[in-house]
């Protein structure tokens, strides 16, 4: 079941990627109608039927002319050359792109993570990043989630291959890094590396890209917490997984003693 909702995810990514060839053969189809009805080609006929002559004639079928105007002779010719060049380059495209995810992995997962909607992103895969993603992972199988770390073939070490997990290798400092992992339509941003500077350089840049995410940012310094004025944006959350830890603690050894 897994594999045929990838299939067709994948499908549907490939087809979204070539959405504007197809609008524009739509657009040449019906302005070529409409070019024969103000040039009065065809007396008599409706709008739809000269939008069939002109679906034919950009088929490359045998449409016959009308009387002495030159135009569905024009048409004949021009019209299939228009559809080789839109929807063939379309075609190549798809081919390119599907045909060749496998050897060029970064730019299919870019693709794949542009149509996401709704997800997690989890900035930094280091020792807490990790752990986290296991364990959200272990809670919620289902959930689309996109690391962004500079480490290349993350996922792969951790034996992690699900079709909705997805990895983006760059700096998650840099705004395009970012825009790549779809930061703009994430529902919740995790930055979770162990550099307060980046961590801090990150969220300032996600809250421009998206005001609207739940941010949960790690500090390593928990004094930062004191100082930051965290009811700013009541969306963006810092926390320092030491801190957490030792009231974990606390609350452990204080109910067995």
């Amino acid at each position: 079941m897994g594999r045929l909702r990838r299939g067709l995810r994948e499908v549907w990514v490939v087809l979204r990627s070539v959405w504007w060839n197809l609008a524009l053969f739509v657009g040449v189809v019906v302005g070529a109608a409409l070019l024969l009805q103000v040039c009065g080609c065809y007396p008599g006929a409706s709008f739809h039927q000269r939008l069939v002559n002109a679906l034919y004639m950009a088929r490359l079928e045998s449409v016959p002319g009308s009387g002495h105007h030159a135009l569905p002779s024009v048409l004949v010719v021009v019209m299939p050359v228009l559809t080789i060049l839109i929807l063939g380059e379309g075609a190549l495209r798809i081919a390119a792109a599907y045909l060749g995810r496998k050897h060029h992995r970064d730019d299919w997962e870019k693709l794949m993570v542009s149509t996401l909607s709704g997800h997690t992103v989890l900035c930094g895969a280091g020792e807490l990043g990790r752990t986290l993603l296991l364990e959200l992972m272990r809670r919620n199988p289902e959930m689309q989630v996109v690391v962004v770390d500079t480490h290349t073939d993350i996922l792969s070490e951790l034996g992690m291959h699900a079709s909705n997990l997805h990895h983006i290798c760059g700096d998650m400092t840099g705004k395009d890094t970012l825009e790549m992992a779809n930061v703009q339509a994430a529902a919740t941003i995790l930055i979770t590396s162990g550099d307060d500077g980046q961590n801090l350089e990150t969220a300032t840049k996600v809250v421009r890209l998206n005001p609207k995410a739940q941010v949960w940012v790690r500090l390593y310094r928990s004094g930062l917490l004191e100082i930051m004025d965290t009811t700013a944006r009541p969306n963006v959350h810092f926390f320092s997984p030491y801190q957490a830890a030792a009231e974990d603690l606390a609350d452990q050894l204080g109910r067995k003693t």
